[in-house]
Parts: structure tokens; sequence; C-alpha cells
């Protein structure tokens, strides 16, 4: 990945010049925005700068692996003079309302639909991840990564390729999950506590997903939980995760869907596709979402309903 001086100089110069760093995850915060938050944080704080993570939503239990001894702000505070925001596409992903800041504003991200809200914006569609973005900006501005920090790249990347399965896992990828390694990341944890440690009502939850599978004429897996699932199960949303690539892995299947409708009259959403001609980013966008071409997500006021297929009913 090409990252040019002048970034790298108009970043220095950015840091340089801040008081206090405030670095944002998105909401309901998954792998790779937490390790690309902390990464950076460490980055900063080894230079003598104020910094606080910031996230409007609480970090679910099984990621508290990656943040550890950091903690987390809900709300930004009005002495933070520099804000950066981590794998987040738009402004309302973070959920604060950036656009009328007159906060300086940095975003690093990979998705193809980011709105390049910052000043400086340094997004990279092809990119695996954003910690795979964080890794050439480490190299590019000659920063050690020590174990600690080699462990949070690794896992955004790990997280991002879908355990390196998915179609963007390609030979720069494992280059740089192999150089992360002989720094010291921690290969056998990252594996244990993102796929072993999975609750008995989240794999009850996983059950009524997977059992209710309808695969339609056009090829799409499709799947959805009904408020009354999550409480038989009595599981949350955040169960949700790493479903979707179950569904996807559905034989004869050419994308794959899931919809899931939460206590606030929200449905949420998540596409996966394995054609190159399926575009489930445009899809996502059309919901008010956004994401890549074979990976997004949305989150709209609706209800699902089920006849023979699957279908939503916005509100």
């Amino acid at each position: 990945m090409i990252i040019s001086d002048s970034v790298i100089k108009e970043l220095t110069n950015a840091f340089k010049k801040a008081k206090h760093v405030g670095i944002i995850s998105h909401k309901n915060p998954d792998p790779d925005t937490l390790s690309s938050n902390i990464a950076l944080r460490k980055f900063l704080e080894a230079d003598k700068k104020k910094v606080s993570s910031v996230c409007i939503d609480p970090i679910p239990e099984k990621l508290l692996f990656i943040t550890k001894k950091y903690d987390f702000k809900s709300s930004i505070d009005k002495n933070m003079d520099l804000l950066v925001c981590v794998d987040t596409s738009s402004r309302d992903q973070t959920h604060f309302l950036l656009k009328n800041t007159k906060k300086n504003i940095i975003v690093i991200d990979h998705h193809a639909s980011n709105e390049m809200f910052g000043k400086i914006n340094i997004v990279n569609p092809d990119a695996a991840s954003t910690t795979y973005i964080i890794y050439f900006l480490f190299k590019k501005m000659r920063i050690k990564i020590n174990p600690e920090t080699a462990t949070l790249l690794l896992t955004g990347l790990y997280y991002d390729t879908g355990n390196f399965m998915h179609s963007n896992t390609n030979a720069t990828v494992l280059m740089i999950a192999a150089d992360l390694q002989s720094k010291g990341a921690n290969r056998k944890q990252i594996v244990e506590m993102m796929n072993k440690t999975h609750s008995v009502n989240q794999l009850k939850l996983w059950g009524k997903a997977l059992s209710n599978i309808t695969l339609t004429k056009t090829g799409g897996a499709v799947s959805g939980l009904t408020k009354d699932d999550f409480q038989t199960c009595n599981a949350t949303q955040n169960d949700t995760k790493g479903i979707i690539d179950y569904i996807s892995s559905t034989k004869d299947s050419k994308y794959a869907a899931l919809f899931c409708n939460d206590d606030d009259g929200n449905i949420k959403g998540s596409f996966r596709s394995k054609e190159e001609n399926v575009d489930v980013a445009d899809l996502a966008k059309y919901l008010g979402g956004g994401g890549h071409k074979k990976a997004s997500g949305f989150s709209i006021k609706g209800k699902i309903k089920r006849d023979t297929y699957w279908s939503i009913t916005k509100n």
C-alpha cells in the first residue's frame, strides 16, 4: 500500500499540534475498529500525547481482550482538539454530531462508502481492514511494532478477512499476517477469543438463525431473527456477530442476508456476497447503510416478517 509523503507530513503535523486526541470507534464496535483505536492510542501515548478512546456503545464482553486496561469514554470531551475516526465511513456511524464541529478530524478507514468527512482522509477500499492501513502507516512512519501492537493489528486483519476465508485475503494480507506474527503477535489468543468463547445463549440463537434459512430462487440464503427469538434464547444483538458467515456457507447460494428485529423497532441487516456481479454494498446503501462490495450492513426502523420468504417493511 502506497502512502504519500505529503499525507504522512499532514498526519504528523496534526498529531504534533494536538493537545488532546480523541480516537473514535464506530457504533456496535467490532474487532477492527477497537484494535485500530488501541493501536493508535498506544503509539500516541508513547509520544507523550493525551489520548482518549471513544465509543457510544459499550465494548462487548468477548472483545474486552482487545481493550484490556484501556477505558473508553461514551462522549466527546470539549477539550479534545483532534478527533481520529477509525474504521468509520460516515459521521452517523460515530453517533456524534461531527458535521457542525469545529474540531480537526482525521479519518482512517477502508470502506468504499466512506463519506470523506475528515480534514485528512486516509481511506483505501482495497485494504482488507483498517488495521491493514495502520500497519502501513506505522511502517512508513518507522514506528516499531511491539508484540502487543502486533496482536492488535493482526486481530483486526483476522476478523475483517473472516479468519482469512474471505476473498479479500490476498498475498499482501498473508504477508502482513506473517510479519506481525514474527513480531510477536499472539495468534493463539486471537483464535481462541474470537472463535472459542461463544456462550450457550449465543449458540442457541445461532441455531435459530440457521434453522430459519430459506434459499430463494435467485440464490439468496436468507434468514431472520425476531424479538421472540432473542427473548427465547436470552440473547442480545451482540450475539448475532458471526452468524452471517455461516449462512453464507450455504451450498448453491450466491449471497446471504440476515435480518434481525430489536427492542427499539429497528431492523438490523447483514449481507454477504460470493459472486463478483453481486454488489451488496449498493443494497445496503439503499437502506441507509454501507460497507464493502461483498460484506455490508444497515439499520432502519421497521419490522421483518416471513411468508414464503423473509421480507422487511420500513416504517
